[in-house]
């Protein structure tokens, strides 16, 4: 460093010397207007902080970034504190403030003296340091030898030389044999060809040491292949060699820690096992042959993961194992880790993320797949956010041997963004005509015209399609431009040669090949695919030619929406729609705990008119309860996410020994209307309603009236009405929709009655509930599950409230261990129903293998009288949970602690936990 610093003053000396000595008679004005020219350029140039979208500040650009990692799963706590290192905002020296002090001040400051023109004469003249010089030249040759000797090794292209009237000739008469056409035709078709495009970087993806084929299908698909016989693809099988590595020496002799050198072990252990596996036997049976290929593909496996300088040695042990002992040696470390990104959307969060948190960083052992997963996630950023002209102008990793580092630089260039335009609506047919007025299709366009391009956007309108379930055909279509390719620029070593002109730019690249082609048309007689048998008939032939034409046309229309969203940079959108299929029904039997077998049966009427309107039906019978349930949903401001939505329905429910050998059959009729107001996911949904409801109880059982307590009897009517107006309002917050790791759930709900409109009773039922999740440690093995419901009914009259409004609880959903809606405030020796409710459960579960969990867990609670003088029921058990892609389906054998008989019971449900 001070050598640098002495070469700089004598710079400044002789940059100025000869400026001073030629003019000594107006040295005084020269160095005037010198010193102002700096002094206003130091004004005007001012350092703007790097915020990532115009206008932010640093908390909010912190805030921004912490988002976008959440969005790419990178919120670690690792993560968000180098986030918040990141831009911390530095201390910079108030060069104006020191300045107006300098003025106050009695005495001068010894740091802000000016020097005086005189004084620049008597500044010591210090020579060049002759080894940091020598050392600058050694720099610059050996990099201008080894960009010469990357020259040389460039293959030359060789010249196709024009093709000679002999030649012509011969081709022109020289017979076509079909048989041979024919036998070639199909030898080419049995060869398979892979290359590497890039030639940049190491292929870290191998094929698993034993093939998915050979391995024994599970219990499950077993069972499945008993009902559809799995497909067996028509293909030889090719035997393979395995591989055992073992490492003769693993100590960490490098600047990485332990923990990441053992990974990088493990990695690299489990790339020679799969790079191997793919030799076959056949060529391993000659083994000093094959030992230069296993040799080639093991060093592939090891510099893919960074370890370049490994050693191997290798032991046939049979036929079809090779056993390898690895050196590994020192590994290669990331050394400097640029990221550079320029363009309109430079300081996007969606980019500055990217920088700040790469899938590996400076001090890290080299992997080629995290670099590649770097590029990958920049590509993908611009492409999801509407940067259609992006295009890299540098990706490269030097690798430096003996040194064992790694530079990696990454510089892209993200263009314009892209805005989404107008989405054109088109049936399947064209014939066809729409079957919803235009005005309910765009509200289900997921933004406004003039918005920014985003995947989420464009996703978001496939999904309002899929799940209004108005079309049994959808297909969204952003017609999204071509990529850019752009030829990259040179790496820094090489550039920093061109810039001091010591290397031509056209001498470091690598020339473009050129193209011979020949100017005269040779022509061949085409054989007559007629003749031969098999040719399809003129019909079959006719629809080729449609589709064919067909195809044509959409290509053609692609290539001109490509080229006019290149211009306007504005995307279009098409989405084609089929709705041909209005009617739908299923049927489907299955088992529940708490109701026993299970019929049932859903018709659906996707759509009744062209305002979009739809009508759904469910019948259910069970062996403790059937009902018959219809729909009817008219849009109000949104077909999927403001609509209201006209209830009708009956059921019919046995209740089982609720007070000395009486049961009951309880039998209602219901009627009402709903507004529904969904919201984004995370945020509040609200339900607005009023529900008529008209029950009529059947006593089946000899008793005393007299023996039968008021509270039970309900009015001494059989029938019993109520009319109640709610609101509902709940969020859910989960990292995932199905199965979730952490998540959490609150419901608060309310319903008010009065004696003086249709109801037996003045009331306010209140219920409130929670759910969450929350998962730790490796894999989220740990997880923990609880839940809690309040509820209370407030009213003068506890005996007149309708018995079926009032809280039972027991079964899957409430309290295991006990029988469905068996727990309940009794009276008399009769179970009259709670006015108040209260439950909770905690459950541990541990995940022993992906996707598979074992769980305890212990239910507690009751529905209790006024005063909470019923005693609270315990329940705990065991259970198994396995996360199926539609949701954790859950077995659990419970017991009732609180019950002297202590029952045992078997619970069994499909559904999230929230």
């Amino acid at each position: 460093m001070p050598a640098k610093i002495n070469f700089k003053k004598t710079m400044l000396h002789l940059s100025m010397s000869h400026l001073i000595y030629r003019h000594h008679s107006n040295k005084r004005l020269w160095m005037s207007i010198f010193l102002t020219l700096i002094a206003q350029q130091s004004m005007a140039q001012t350092d703007e902080k790097n915020t990532p979208v115009a206008d932010a500040t640093q908390a909010e650009m912190i805030e921004l970034l912490k988002s976008e990692a959440v969005k790419q799963s990178l919120a670690s706590p690792e993560a968000i504190q180098k986030i918040e290192t990141s831009h911390e905002a530095e201390a910079e020296p108030d060069t104006m403030q020191m300045l107006q002090q300098q003025e106050l001040a009695s005495e001068s400051i010894e740091a802000f003296k000016p020097i005086e023109f005189e004084d620049l004469q008597d500044l010591p003249v210090e020579p060049i340091d002759q080894n940091m010089a020598n050392e600058i030249l050694q720099v610059a040759e050996g990099a201008k030898q080894e960009a010469q000797n990357y020259r040389a090794s460039q293959n030359t292209e060789n010249t196709v030389a024009d093709i000679t009237q002999q030649e012509l000739a011969q081709i022109n008469q020289a017979p076509v044999n079909v048989d041979q056409l024919m036998s070639s035709i199909r030898a080419d078709s049995e060869i398979v060809a892979a290359t590497n495009e890039d030639a940049q970087t190491l292929d870290t993806s191998f094929p698993d040491e034993v093939a998915a084929d050979d391995k024994e299908p599970n219990f499950f698909k077993r069972l499945l292949y008993k009902v559809r016989p799995p497909r067996e693809l028509n293909t030889a099988k090719v035997p393979r060699i395995t591989a055992d590595v073992v490492f003769t020496a693993s100590e960490n002799n490098s600047e990485a820690s332990n923990k990441a050198y053992a990974a990088a072990l493990e990695n690299l252990k489990a790339n020679i096992k799969g790079k191997l596996s793919s030799f076959t036997v056949e060529s391993y049976s000659d083994f000093p042959s094959a030992l230069p290929q296993l040799r080639t593909l093991s060093n592939q496996a090891a510099q893919a993961v960074g370890f370049y300088n490994a050693a191997f040695k290798f032991e046939k042990v049979s036929d079809n194992k090779v056993k390898v002992s690895v050196t590994p040696n020192e590994p290669v470390l990331v050394k400097e880790h640029n990221v550079e990104f320029s363009g309109a959307g430079a300081n996007q969060a969606q980019f500055q993320v990217i920088s700040v948190l790469p899938d590996q960083d400076v001090g890290d052992i080299l992997n080629h797949g995290a670099y590649e997963a770097t590029k990958n996630r920049i590509t993908e950023a611009a492409s999801n956010n509407g940067y259609f002209d992006a295009y890299w102008r540098l990706h490269d990793v030097k690798v430096a041997q003996p040194q064992n580092t790694a530079d990696i630089n990454l510089r892209y260039e993200t263009g314009e963004r892209y805005k989404l335009g107008n989405v054109e609506f088109r049936m399947s047919d064209p014939a066809a005509e729409f079957p919803l007025d235009l005005d309910i299709l765009e509200k289900l366009v997921t933004w406004k015209e003039g918005a920014d391009y985003t995947f989420w956007r464009v996703n978001g309108l496939a999904n309002n399609l899929t799940n209004s379930r108005y079309f049994n055909y959808t297909l969204v279509d952003a017609v999204r431009p071509d990529p850019i390719e752009k030829s990259l620029e040179l790496p820094p070593d090489i550039q920093a040669l061109v810039d001091q002109n010591q290397l031509e730019e056209s001498s470091a690249r690598v020339q473009d090949k050129k193209a011979v082609a020949s100017d005269k048309e040779v022509s061949q007689n085409v054989v007559d695919e007629d003749q031969f048998a098999g040719v399809k008939d003129q019909e079959q032939n006719e629809n080729l030619r449609t589709l064919q034409n067909t195809q044509d046309a959409k290509e053609q229309e692609q290539d001109v929406l490509k080229a006019q969203a290149r211009e306007t940079k504005e995307v279009p959108v098409i989405v084609t729609l089929n709705a041909d299929k209005l009617n739908s029904a299923e049927v489907g039997a299955g088992f529940g705990t708490d109701t026993g077998a299970r019929l049932r049966g859903q018709y659906r009427r996707a759509i009744v008119n062209k305002r979009g309107h739809s009508f759904d039906a469910n019948l259910e019978l069970s062996q403790i309860r059937q009902s018959l349930e219809g729909r009817y949903n008219i849009p109000y401001n949104h077909p999927l996410n403001d609509y209201i939505s006209l209830v009708g329905g009956y059921e019919r429910e046995e209740r089982d020994d609720v007070g000395q050998n009486v049961n009951l059959m309880i039998e209602s009729a219901v009627a009402g209307a709903d507004r529904v107001i969904k919201n984004p996911r995370g945020s509040w949904q609200h339900t607005f309603g009023v529900r008529y409801r008209l029950d009529r109880i059947t006593q089946d059982g000899s008793i005393d009236p007299s023996d039968i307590p008021d509270a039970f009897m309900v009015n001494k009517n059989n029938q019993q009405q109520s009319l109640l107006v709610g609101y509902e309002a709940s969020r859910t917050t989960s990292d995932k929709r199905v199965n979730p790791s952490k998540g959490f759930k609150q419901t608060y709900k309310i319903e008010l009655g009065a004696e003086s409109l249709l109801s037996d009773a003045d009331m306010a039922i209140l219920n409130a509930g929670w759910r969450f999740i929350y998962s730790l440690g490796e894999n989220d093995n740990h997880q923990f599950v609880g839940r809690s419901d309040l509820g209370y009914i407030l009213t003068e009259d506890f005996t007149k409230v309708p018995y079926n409004l009032r809280f039972f609880t027991g079964g899957d959903q409430s309290i295991r261990g006990f029988d469905y809606k068996s727990l309940a405030a009794e009276e008399g020796g009769f179970k009259v129903g709670g006015q108040a409710l209260a439950i909770g459960s905690l459950e541990y579960n541990y995940q022993f293998k992906e996707g598979w969990r074992a769980a305890v867990f212990t239910d507690f609670g009751n529905a209790y009288d006024k005063d909470f003088n019923t005693e609270t029921a315990y329940g705990a058990g065991l259970g198994i949970r396995w996360a199926s892609p539609i949701g954790p389906i859950r077995i659990d054998v419970a017991t009732g602690l609180s019950d002297d008989n202590h029952p045992i019971r078997v619970h069994f449900f499909i559904g999230s936990q929230l």
